[in-house]
């Protein structure tokens, strides 16, 4: 699994948790549980997303287009749940958005994967 399929599938499994708290709508505590744990795991996808998105030997700008990829997402996050209110709809839409994303993130990620394994398996390493 690469990075960028374990982002994925963070931010779908993040998406999947909103969802669920939309659908079922819990008591106030349980409800900002879900809404935390999803949001960790979104931001955590994130950071695994946004790490790939440098190419080449600069680990200093990995760190920083890493972390600015989730803060990005939040401070959209935190200004439409502002506007919104704690509306479990918020919640409910971002969820479907987040878990399709990280499905595509995560299959397009495998597809790539194998097909660099095809196309270096003929290849000897001394």
């Amino acid at each position: 699994m690469t990075v960028r399929q374990l982002g994925g599938a963070l931010g779908a499994l993040g998406g999947l948790v909103w969802i669920l708290r939309w659908v079922v709508s819990p008591g106030d505590g349980a409800a900002d549980l879900m809404r935390w744990a999803g949001l960790a795991l979104v931001l955590l996808g994130l950071v695994c997303i946004g790490l790939t998105l440098v190419k080449g030997s600069a680990l200093w700008l990995d760190a920083i287009v890493g972390f600015a990829a989730p803060a990005l997402f939040w401070a959209v996050y935190e200004v439409l749940r502002g506007e919104l209110g704690n509306a479990f709809i918020l919640h409910g839409v971002l969820g479907v958005v987040c878990l399709l994303v990280g499905a595509l993130t995560w299959v397009r990620g495998r597809l790539v994967y194998d097909e660099y394994e095809d196309d270096h398996e003929d290849e000897v390493h001394v």
